[in-house]
């Protein structure tokens, strides 16, 4: 069968790798630290590109701070003081960032399995996180991710989110990778951003305006360019992509995000200061929105949101 799925020990972790026999094409997923993919290779023509820059060690990974890989939900970015209001009520969520409350509830969590299925022409895991009254968040919220590796070269991320409580909630989902392309840093790529408006922070990086993102012809060098951004994205089809680009390997990493109603229709793009590797981290709402309300869903009991993104080689 050209797809498989198996098991490995990586330190103390246990991680499920989903891999195309043929292809070499492969993720890793950590199900017991926030369900996060640790590796994803795919090929193009004769190169297997590495393309996600996590921690090096298990241990590494597990105490990491800057997210590498992380699921982020019910909220993403930055909170402010931890503090929201939400349909009447005031709500305070833990501080884990300096004053802010940062990156949302699952984060580093153990995940349940769900399903493993291997097919012909594609290999999936499925897996879940029950969210449960936590500090500053009183609702109850069946959570799932699932990893796709299908034959055409594709790695498909599809979140799932259920409200199994009795009031309405507010949810929000991002995925937050760090991108590289071979061995090359971040001055030798190029991006598109399928964007025409840039969010603008103040001082503790949170929204208080908007600004024309003014795209320049052909794709932007990131050549000594720093960026820490959200941007709303501009699609008149359900999806949009965003392109990562290098010219010298003759290789363009599509980051595709559903857009729409409910759908990814943010995006933040952030350049480390090491340079040796890019965020490039599609949103459901707008930084800060359980309190802005810009992007954000809220979900009736009962009702269920999802969304895909989808990462390909060309």
């Amino acid at each position: 069968m050209s797809f498989e799925i198996f098991k490995e020990q990586y330190g103390e972790l246990t991680e499920y790798v989903i891999q195309e026999t043929a292809t070499n094409n492969r993720c890793t997923i950590l199900p017991e630290l926030g369900g996060i993919a640790r590796q994803l290779s795919l090929r193009k023509d004769n190169t297997l590109f590495s393309l996600l820059k996590t921690p090096g060690t298990p241990s590494e990974l597990i105490e990491d701070t800057k997210s590498a890989g992380e699921l982020l939900f019910p909220f993403a970015s930055r909170i402010p003081d931890g503090k929201y209001h939400f349909l009447g009520k005031d709500y305070q969520l833990a501080q884990n960032d300096n004053e802010n409350a940062i990156h949302g509830l699952v984060r580093k969590h153990a995940f349940k399995l769900e399903e493993q299925v291997v097919e012909s022409d594609h290999a999936y895991i499925k897996l879940s996180y029950n969210l449960r009254e936590k500090e500053g968040y009183p609702f109850s919220v069946d959570f799932s991710v699932k990893y796709i590796l299908n034959a055409s070269g594709v790695f498909s991320l599809t979140y799932e989110a259920k409200n199994v409580g009795s009031e309405p909630c507010p949810v929000m989902f991002g995925w937050h990778p760090y991108f590289v392309l071979g061995h090359e840093d971040v001055d030798a790529w190029k991006i598109n951003i399928p964007s025409d408006t840039i969010v603008v922070f103040d001082n503790r990086m949170s929204p208080i305006d908007t600004a024309p993102f003014l795209i320049e012809e052909g794709a932007m060098p990131l050549f000594k360019k720093a960026l820490d951004n959200a941007f709303i994205v501009n699609s008149k089809e359900n999806k949009a992509v965003t392109e990562l680009i290098s010219e010298r390997q003759h290789v363009t990493l599509q980051i595709e995000q559903e857009v729409g109603e409910g759908k990814f229709n943010y995006l933040v793009v952030y350049t480390p200061p090491a340079r040796d590797c890019i965020a490039i981290e599609p949103l459901t709402a707008n930084v800060n929105s359980f309190n802005n309300g810009e992007g954000l869903n809220i979900l009736a009991p009962g009702n269920t949101i999802t969304g895909t993104i989808n990462l390909k080689l060309v």
